[in-house]
């Protein structure tokens, strides 16, 4: 492979376009790759600050300028759904599978037309500024890298001409081979050779507790990230998850054990962060902030850091409450943390069991009890994925009582239910246990969308996905907080058929 040939001197790193997000991946791969081969040039080009008919020419414009020996593009994801209530292809799905309306089901099939469109128009587009890099600088190493990549590999590859290299999961070591010229065999890695797809070997993690981003070196070489001053910007705080929910993919992508970056330097980033780039909310990018007990030391330590520098930053993140000490949960409200995500699932332990998700519902309240006794005035976001595998009639009414008991310690003015629908992705136990169970074909395609596949993807099988539909179709004509109309909605056509 041209890969392995010589040491390269220049890494072109491209984020591919995507939803408006500062590009986490690209920092923490070239920032590693500065410290680790500081005689490397590197530069970050973002497709996404740049108007779609004019990203071929800024990447030509780019490569002729910089004269990079490698160009790296970074796909962050392929939105087949964002299955949620505040998803319009939901609302479009839902309408034309399950409405009473004949209208209604004939404007959802015009609009879905349109929204099928747009979803296989943004991966056109993509491939396309991917193989015509290739062809038209055959003397380049593309590789390609991002969540999209670790998610559907096989099926990204497969539209690419050979010439390009998939990295899949963590990207600093299998970067720096690259850089080094030596065998990128040895990482995990996906690329195509005579027709053929081929895997490199499972590499041992990153050691992330060297990772320190130097984020003046960052804007030397990413003049365009003025353009995120003072948004949100995202911070890994630790990698790994050590959960085997059946649904998620953090486990796949970052492996099971989690490890830790140096607190210290991630309090002096983010004194960076506020002094330089006018950050005032930060995003700890983990799977989950608090991922087990053995991580209570690592997050206290952050959060004391916050408090003793007086940092006047509003934090959040992803928080299993489960695992909340009143301890941590004083130093989460005295550090500033704002409105915070919960992935609740469901409010059966029945189910949460089935899911494999790893923690008690009493807990969960607990951690709710810490939260509002130090005074917490955030919002709690309940993601509940309604309809997953072991639902029953029993288990929704659970879950709504569930609700109902966090609105008892949180106040209704503090919590806010999400409905979800699991959206069924590869590499995860949700589809091994659906192919297994027949309930989709072995060869299925992932990202291809049609009528039937749509229906099986989006994951809200019989005997219940009617009167869950129709629930949520009911509910997002109401006024008010649609996630409560929705549970409320649930409760009542239960409590009719029974």
């Amino acid at each position: 492979m041209s890969v392995m040939n010589k040491e390269k001197q220049s890494i072109l790193y491209i984020w591919l376009p995507c939803k408006r997000i500062y590009p986490v991946g690209p920092t923490y791969l070239s920032n590693y790759i500065h410290t680790k081969r500081p005689h490397i040039r590197q530069r970050i080009l973002d497709l996404t600050l740049i108007n779609k008919k004019e990203r071929w020419k800024a990447i030509q414009d780019m490569v002729g300028a910089f004269k990079p020996d490698v160009i790296a593009f970074t796909w962050r994801d392929i939105q087949i759904y964002a299955p949620h209530e505040e998803d319009k292809s939901l609302e479009l799905a839902f309408d034309f599978y399950y409405s009473n309306s004949l209208f209604r089901r004939l404007a959802a099939s015009i609009k879905g037309v349109s929204m099928v469109f747009n979803y296989e128009n943004s991966i056109r587009e993509k491939i396309l500024l991917l193989k015509d890099t290739i062809k038209t600088f055959p003397d380049k190493t593309i590789l390609l890298g991002g969540g999209a990549l670790s998610v559907f590999s096989n099926e990204i590859i497969n539209k690419l001409p050979e010439g390009i290299t998939g990295i899949i999961g963590e990207g600093e070591d299998a970067i720096l081979a690259v850089a080094d010229g030596t065998d990128i065999n040895k990482h995990r890695v996906i690329y195509k050779e005579n027709g053929t797809i081929k895997h490199g070997k499972q590499a041992s993690p990153v050691p992330i507790e060297e990772i320190a981003i130097d984020y003046s070196y960052i804007s030397s070489i990413f003049p365009e990230v003025t353009s995120y001053f003072g948004e949100t910007i995202g911070v890994q705080t630790k990698r790994g998850c050590p959960y085997h929910c059946e649904f998620c993919l953090y486990s796949y992508i970052e492996g099971e054990n989690v490890r830790f970056r140096d607190p210290d330097a991630i309090i002096k980033e983010i004194e960076y962060l506020y002094s330089h780039w006018k950050i005032r909310k930060i995003w700890f990018a983990d799977a989950q902030f608090i991922p087990g007990s053995s991580a209570i030391p690592h997050c206290t330590a952050i959060l004391k850091n916050i408090i003793n520098k007086r940092l006047p930053i509003e934090w959040s993140g992803y928080v299993r409450t489960s695992l909340l000490t009143p301890e941590l949960a004083s130093l989460m409200v005295c550090s500033g943390v704002g409105d915070l995500e919960v992935s609740i699932t469901s409010g059966s332990q029945k189910v949460l069991n089935e899911m494999s998700m790893g923690f008690k519902l009493d807990n969960l309240y607990e951690g709710c009890r810490y939260m509002k006794k130090e005074g917490y005035k955030g919002k709690v976001t309940l993601n509940y994925s309604i309809n997953a595998p072991g639902e029953t009639k029993e288990t929704l009414l659970e879950t709504i009582k569930s609700y109902k008991a966090i609105v008892s310690i949180m106040g209704k003015e503090q919590v806010r239910p999400m409905i979800f629908f699991l959206g069924i992705q590869p590499h995860t136990k949700l589809e091994s246990r659906l192919i297994q169970d027949g309930y989709l074909s072995a060869s299925y395609n992932p990202i291809s969308l049609s009528p039937f596949s749509i229906k099986k993807l989006l994951y809200n099988p019989p005997p219940l996905d009617k009167l869950i539909a129709r629930s949520c179709l009911s509910a997002w004509k109401e006024k008010g907080e649609s996630g409560e109309n929705i549970m409320m909605n649930i409760e009542k056509a239960l409590k009719d058929t029974s």
